[in-house]
């Protein structure tokens, strides 16, 4: 049985930044998150779908619970270029093993390659999910979203290469490496080097 897909609309990443703020804070609301989805997209049903993305990668999101626990460190850490960007790759796939999956495969082939093609991305998503319409528009919307945060870069159309940054805080360390739990709850206490699992090739 094939996989879900699950997104299928990209949401920027200082929307995601400004949601997990308010989060914090206490003030999310619906309304809010219709008022962040309002600015990215126009039409009820896109701003409502959304919206609902916005709730699923921030209030409702599995790593939640452990940011509004050190929320002080997420506020010092999302300064920093390298943990940003695993900082908001770790919420992507914590909700979406869509963009779980497409990390993994990504880390794979940076670990033997310096680039990656559009092409060799879809292939190998579609062994996983089927090839169909979902697969593609959800690639373009997980792609973007790396991009905004700084986990990847596109030097040019259809060609991917892993962003060069440092990570400073111990705190995005950590989350990342919940999101990679959350995928694999078997391997937390095992005493397996998860380390060295793709998944990790963009935290060395």
């Amino acid at each position: 049985m094939e996989k879900n897909v699950g997104i299928n609309q990209r949401i920027s990443i200082n929307v995601i930044d400004m949601a997990i703020k308010s989060c914090i804070e206490g003030n999310f609301t619906p309304g809010f998150a219709t008022d962040l989805a309002a600015g990215e997209y126009r039409g009820a049903n896109r701003i409502h779908k959304a919206s609902s993305i916005i709730g699923k990668l921030t209030l409702r999101n599995p790593l939640f619970p452990f940011i509004r626990e050190h929320k002080q460190e997420y506020r010092a850490a999302v300064k920093y270029k390298g943990d940003r960007a695993i900082i908001f790759s770790a919420l992507i796939n914590a909700t979406y093993s869509f963009g779980y999956d497409a990390t993994v495969i990504l880390g794979k082939f940076f670990h033997v390659q310096k680039e990656i093609s559009s092409r060799l991305i879809v292939k190998q998503m579609a062994s996983i999910y089927a090839s169909n319409r979902s697969l593609i528009n959800g690639i373009y919307c997980i792609l973007p979203m790396y991009i905004e945060a700084g986990l990847i870069k596109r030097p040019k159309a259809g060609i991917y290469i892993k962003n060069e940054y440092e990570i400073a805080t111990d705190f995005a360390r950590e989350l990342y490496t919940k999101s990679f739990f959350i995928h694999n709850p078997m391997l937390e206490n095992s005493g397996y080097d998860y380390t060295e699992y793709p998944y990790f090739e963009f935290t060395k």
